[in-house]
């Protein structure tokens, strides 16, 4: 864990593996309502490959929260610990699952010279979702410590939103997503829904994967695939088959090997 000063606070950035003269560093932002363990079934395959770098975005996990705005609370405080980790100069590849995903995209227009993207369970698309219900809110059951009914709606929200199959939320599944919720100061929603992506994608002339589980209940993947990457040369899009939003952990082999081979 480094936490890099930033301001009056600092955001705190994950490293795994070390430098390597044979392939770019390799950054992983993770979603809203997330942290930084978003990533933990990835982190040791991929950095084995790359130098892997992740932080927990500001207003998320162990960083500061700066502002509530999207380029001056979460923009500028990465870009400015990028260049600190790893100086202005050096290029880097980056993915982003969700809210981190249309976070990478900003991140790679504002950069210049980051060559390729992933993007898994992208948020900011503007197109239609697939919800299973409305997510519970556990807050007032947590100021009273009614830690079972918490762990109750925690399982059920992550059913509805993010991995597709009741009996593959495990007990780490539980424990980061409790941890990141009550983490969480940035509000990501209003950002996440309110679209963009496409445009963004037009001004960035690097390659783009798009990587999306089967039962990812944020979007459509056909939508995805019609909007995004039809008629693109320079986009790919790969569909997780029985997965969900979580596709990262969900189907880790596949995803990990998915990356290594596009990043490689």
């Amino acid at each position: 864990m480094r936490p890099i000063p930033y301001q009056d606070g600092y955001v705190v950035w994950h490293e795994f593996g070390a430098p390597r003269g044979d392939a770019l560093p390799l950054i992983l932002l993770h979603g809203g309502h997330g942290s930084w363990e978003h990533w933990i079934s990835n982190v040791e395959a991929l950095s084995k490959h790359f130098y892997v770098l992740v932080p927990d975005m500001p207003g998320y996990g162990e960083s500061s929260l700066f502002d509530s705005q999207f380029q001056a609370g979460i923009l500028d405080p990465l870009l400015t610990t990028i260049n600190a980790l790893l100086g202005a100069e050096q290029s880097f590849n980056i993915a982003g699952f969700s809210f981190g995903s249309f976070v990478a995209t900003h991140l790679a227009l504002q950069r210049k010279d980051i060559n390729k993207i992933a993007l898994l369970g992208t948020a900011g698309h503007g197109g239609p979702r697939r919800p299973r219900g409305d997510l519970l809110s556990w807050r007032s059951l947590y100021a009273k410590r009614d830690w079972d009914g918490v762990s109750a709606i925690m399982r059920k929200n992550l059913y509805l939103h993010m991995i597709s199959e009741y009996d593959r939320i495990d007990a780490l599944a539980m424990r980061l997503h409790q941890d990141a919720c009550v983490a969480a100061r940035f509000k990501s929603r209003p950002i996440s829904r309110a679209g963009g992506l496409v445009e963004l994608l037009q001004d960035y002339g690097g390659e783009v994967l798009l990587i999306c589980g089967e039962h990812d209940v944020t979007c459509v993947p056909e939508y995805l695939e019609e909007r995004l990457v039809h008629g693109h040369s320079n986009r790919q899009m790969e569909l997780v088959k029985d997965a969900g939003h979580w596709v990262q952990y969900e189907k880790a082999d596949q995803v990990n090997a998915s990356l290594i081979k596009w990043f490689e």
